[in-house]
């Protein structure tokens, strides 16, 4: 319930913002004729592979709980987490908790919330990973205060959200 709350708080929190994405155009030839060297890479901060798979876990959780895909949503979570979302009031399955969240949100989809790799902090040798509750906030331009922290770890070599709050 109370993981329940500290989700509706966040999502309530959202302000509208863009994704502020960069172009990722790349310059292509018009020759015919292959050349024999490889194009050369872009160094704009194209952000290490780790970060994106962890911002995609995130996002993809967001997405199955606006579409009330329980089971979905629940294959992102740690097994210890899915039991939190089971033992919600009324719930005896993590994908019956995911129910619960996401009649409770209602019209708010959490997944109008952003992230980006460089909120991502990887720690322990890369076995977990945080997104902060203040880089999520700033990035949203939310209270830091309403906003959720995600706390990352791999689980049978998956990155698997551990804690939401």
């Amino acid at each position: 319930m109370v993981l329940t709350a500290l989700l509706l708080g966040s999502a309530a929190a959202l302000a509208s913002c863009g994704d502020g994405g960069a172009s990722g155009m790349e310059a292509t030839s018009t020759s015919a004729t292959p050349t024999s060297e490889p194009a050369p890479e872009t160094t704009t901060s194209a952000p290490p592979e780790q970060e994106e798979v962890i911002v995609g876990v995130i996002n993809s959780f967001h997405r199955a709980v606006d579409a009330d895909k329980g089971p979905r949503a629940c294959g992102l979570l740690t097994s210890e987490l899915q039991g939190v979302y089971a033992r919600n009031p009324g719930a005896s399955t993590c994908p019956g908790g995911i129910g619960q969240l996401h009649d409770e949100l209602g019209k708010t989809k959490l997944s109008s919330l952003k992230f980006a790799p460089a909120d991502v902090e990887i720690m322990k040798k890369g076995k977990e990973a945080v997104v902060s509750h203040e880089a999520i906030a700033k990035r949203n331009g939310t209270n830091p205060e309403k906003t959720n922290s995600y706390n990352l770890e791999h689980e049978r070599g998956d990155w698997k959200i551990s804690y939401i709050g």
